[in-house]
């Protein structure tokens, strides 16, 4: 058996999660393993794209994304037009994209799948110039996302977001706009819209059930407008992914696509919220490589 090449790993940890005891055990146990950790710790919004960018520049061989979504989103920006490979730490509230490729939860096992898998190559949606991994989402589950406070995440996890969600139930209000994508040009008022590279978002809900990371394809779901105790029945569809084919529920599967909403509204980008009118999206065939628990064929 051969012995495993020693790396050098650039760990971006998340300010919140650096001095847990968990990511300091991981530091010293990788480096006992005869690899080279660098561990950079972020403090505000931006740092872990600057701290990946410069560790690809730097030749690392892996930039480690130790955090939750929008630390994983912005390592992935900072790596872009480079070919080092992505692992992934997950501690955040939702963990959408570990829990969808087999990334596990436990911190020790998820660094295993680093330091002994070999990174597939898998594909990477963008929002108006800016990369994302997972899902992006429009709607009445953005705006929960973006309401939900830090400390009610902390607390109570994905929980957190259903409880915003149903307040937000309430305030029902619907956005007009048009999608133009390859085959499609229409209007509508609607209440969610989700683009996927995966199939589920806001701690797994299938929002795009048929999503594959390797397909070449984004997967969108749009929700018309409707009544708030139709809706409200359709939400346990949603959750579960049985809304395909539902009565006001659009479904596609295209490379690109383009809405024009009537007014800016609040889009959520791998948990990540902003406040948008035009949004251009389109689908970068295998051009991440990165480290999973499975192959991401197996689920497609």
């Amino acid at each position: 058996m051969s012995i495993p090449k020693a790396k050098h790993l650039l760990f971006v940890i998340h300010g919140a999660r650096a001095e847990l005891p968990s990511v300091r055990h991981l530091v010293d146990w990788v480096r006992a393993k005869g690899h080279t950790v660098t561990p950079r710790i972020t403090w505000e919004r931006g740092d872990a794209e600057r701290y990946a960018t410069d560790g690809a520049r730097d030749g690392v061989d892996v930039v480690v994304a130790i955090g939750g979504d929008g630390t994983v989103n912005e390592a992935l920006n900072g790596i872009t037009g480079s070919d080092v490979p992505l692992g992934i730490i997950p501690l955040g509230t939702a963990n959408d994209f570990a829990r969808q490729t087999g990334i596990p939860l436990d911190p020790d096992h998820a660094m295993d799948v680093v330091l002994r898998t070999r990174p597939s190559r898998i594909d990477v949606a963008e929002l108006n110039g800016r990369r994302f991994l997972n899902a992006s989402t429009a709607g009445i589950g953005a705006e929960a996302t973006a309401e939900t406070p830090a400390d009610a995440k902390e607390a109570l996890g994905a929980l957190a977001y259903a409880i915003t969600g149903v307040r937000k139930l309430a305030e029902l209000q619907a956005i007009g706009a048009r999608f133009e994508a390859p085959g499609f040009d229409f209007e509508s008022r609607f209440l969610v819209l989700a683009v996927g590279n995966g199939r589920s978002t806001g701690g797994g809900t299938l929002l795009t059930p048929k999503a594959s990371f390797v397909d070449g394809l984004l997967d969108v779901c749009v929700v018309e407008a409707r009544a708030r105790r139709g809706f409200a029945r359709l939400t346990l569809k949603l959750r579960k992914g049985d809304h395909l084919g539902a009565p006001g529920v659009r479904y596609l599967q295209v490379p690109w696509l383009r809405v024009h909403a009537d007014r800016p509204i609040t889009v959520n980008v791998d948990g990540e919220p902003q406040e948008l009118a035009t949004l251009e999206y389109r689908v970068h065939a295998k051009s991440l490589q990165v480290h999973l628990g499975r192959p991401p064929e197996a689920d497609a």
